[in-house]
């Protein structure tokens, strides 16, 4: 309540501004026509003002007097309050809008495509609209206010927010509109090829095939400690390698920890997804979270000109609340895909594996922070690990604690384009219990690795280590030492 109250008070700062401004501006204008009358007519002029039948309005209608420069600037301080009052209720308007179609949409993804794909248009160009007339209100307003009250206008301030206005205006609709329809997304690793990893290739298609699911035309090979299924464009660095359609990314590291079994559910899970045509779904709501994203991005870069960005705020809170709505509406749908991608993990291979899977991945993957902090220090002094791929795993093995489970049960796991529930509902509804996978989750068998599916796991995880440290010193995050980089 305390959001939506912020929220309409900063749609309401400037409208309001602006009408109190020219409601002062409009009671020195009859104050100055009181005066003038009576210095004219006397008493009966100030009786004809009190009755209405000398009033400025009707003074200011008749044809001869509408060129007059004090009846053109009371018709300006007259539309600057009607301005005032019609943004103020646009504003409103669109907020309440927002908050109906999330409400709406939040029961099916057909209705949240719907509501939300010609909405997030609609939302910038209502906008665009809003940013411009909170701009002029807040211009004009400030300039009549400083005009009347202290006779001396600040040009160059006053000027600098209707610009800020007018050119934020334009470049978060240009942000908002130049979003691909197509979705794509970056990663490092490896394609690997069905010739390449013939058995591997073989356990997803059976998988596939045991679930009615489409298998994916690529399957990529990272160090990233993830696993998903996107039909968005995959470009695989380096090389930039375009993989397009479904495509199935397994995180090296991951498999190095995971059984058979457990990755079989994993595989399961995200398969599912294909199945439920979830990732066409990801495909066509992409552009609305990538398009309210940059045009957020080009508010909040706009916003660091300081004041010239005054009229830019409300936009600003509008458009952040239709993140968050939309957000909302899609998490709420994506709980229930979650846990139907579960039983399809669950049916391939057991509700257990993916049990253990699913704390084991929520325990070890935050150690790959430190494995990458560890590449840095090393590469700072000219050296570098051959595998970290293995290392991941030996520091897994041998940092297991059961305390880890429980901080796992109660986070949601990370995922490209939704959120999960909180791991310990997917695990209680399959029927299990952290308690009684503590033993199982902490297991790690090198013998049984996933990993092993692969002809030369370790020489893939060799080449993709050497491409995870070039890539750490070509961002600038690791720097060889001089002598390193003269050699």
């Amino acid at each position: 309540m305390k959001r939506i109250l912020f929220l309409m008070a900063l749609i309401a700062a400037i409208p309001v501004g602006g009408y109190l401004a020219g409601t002062y501006v409009e009671s020195d204008f009859q104050k100055q026509w009181v005066e003038v009358i009576t210095k004219e007519f006397g008493s009966k002029g100030l009786e004809a003002v009190k009755t209405g039948q000398l009033s400025l309005e009707r003074f200011c209608a008749e044809p001869d007097a509408a060129t007059e420069s004090a009846c053109q600037t009371y018709s300006y301080v007259q539309l600057l309050k009607g301005a005032s009052v019609a943004t103020l209720l646009a504003g409103l308007g669109l907020l309440f809008a927002i908050f109906l179609g999330a409400r709406f949409a939040s029961s099916s993804r057909s209705l949240l495509l719907n509501v939300f794909s010609p909405g997030i248009k609609a939302v910038l160009l209502g906008l665009f609209a809003l940013i411009l007339a909170q701009g002029a209100i807040a211009t004009y307003g400030a300039y009549i206010f400083e005009a009347t009250t202290v006779h001396r206008v600040h040009f160059f301030l006053i000027g600098g927010i209707g610009l800020g206005a007018l050119l934020g205006a334009f470049t978060m609709i240009k942000a908002g509109f130049s979003v691909s329809r197509r979705a794509s997304t970056s990663v490092l690793g490896k394609v690997i090829s069905e010739e390449a990893a013939p058995e591997l290739w073989k356990f997803v298609k059976e998988i596939a095939a045991r679930l009615g699911a489409t298998p994916p035309n690529n399957i990529v090979i990272g160090l990233e400690p993830n696993f998903y299924v996107t039909s968005a464009d995959v470009v695989v660095y380096p090389g930039a390698n375009k993989q397009p359609n479904e495509t199935l990314y397994l995180s090296l590291p991951l498999m190095r920890i995971l059984s058979r079994n457990e990755l079989a559910a994993v595989i399961g899970h995200e398969l599912g997804h294909f199945r439920g045509e979830d990732t066409k779904f990801s495909l066509r709501f992409y552009p609305i979270y990538a398009g309210t994203g940059q045009a957020l991005a080009a508010l909040e870069n706009r916003s660091e000109d300081g004041a010239r960005t005054l009229a830019l705020l409300p936009a600003f809170a509008i458009l952040s609340f239709f993140m968050e709505q939309f957000a909302q509406a899609e998490r709420t749908i994506g709980r229930h895909r979650e846990l139907e991608a579960d039983k399809a993990g669950a049916s391939v291979s057991s509700g257990r594996a993916l049990a253990t899977s699913l704390l084991k991945i929520g325990a070890f993957a935050p150690l790959w922070g430190s494995i990458r902090t560890a590449m840095i220090e090393a590469l700072n002094q000219g050296k570098s690990y051959a595998n970290v791929s293995t290392l991941y795993a030996e520091v897994a093995a041998s940092s297991g604690k059961p305390e880890l489970l429980d901080e796992v049960a109660a986070t949601a796991t990370a995922h490209p384009t939704d959120t999960h529930p909180p791991t310990v509902a997917r695990i209680q509804a399959l029927g299990l219990s952290v308690a009684e996978l503590r033993e199982e989750a902490l297991n790690i068998d090198a013998d049984a690795s996933s990993a092993n599916l692969l002809i030369n796991p370790t020489g893939i995880e060799e080449e993709l280590s050497d491409v995870e440290h070039r890539f750490l010193l070509e961002l600038g995050a690791a720097r060889l030492p001089e002598t390193e980089q003269q050699s």
